[in-house]
């Protein structure tokens, strides 16, 4: 089981605002989205897919990034989730609609 870390700071810096579980299903408010601006990812499944989202409903109608991990990696960092890139462990997809998303996150999605 891979473990998702979000942290305050950008580049996976500051405090660990929450934890979870890789687990497929999980749709949820983080518990401080004003909060969460990067991301850790230890030992995450390849396949899997987190939905980082502006609005609290989850909608695509509002800023969003998406982080799908394609090879699993001890520890791997999303820095940022305001930027688009791919690398040999995942690619990240940002699609700014609205406001920013770093630090303004509502809901986060895992499949």
């Amino acid at each position: 089981m891979g473990l998702i870390a979000f942290y305050e700071g950008v580049d996976g810096t500051q405090n660990i605002v929450q934890t979870v579980e890789d687990i497929p299903g999980q749709n949820f408010h983080p518990v401080r989205n004003e909060a969460i601006r990067s991301a850790k990812l230890y030992g995450v499944r390849a396949g899997c897919r987190i939905d980082i989202c502006q609005s609290p409903e989850g909608s695509e109608r509002e800023t969003f990034c998406i982080v799908q991990v394609k090879r699993g990696s001890p520890e791997y960092i999303v820095n940022t989730f305001e930027k688009s890139y791919e690398d040999e462990y995942a690619i990240v997809s940002y699609i700014r609609i609205g406001g920013e998303l770093d630090g303004n996150v509502g809901r986060i999605k895992i499949s």
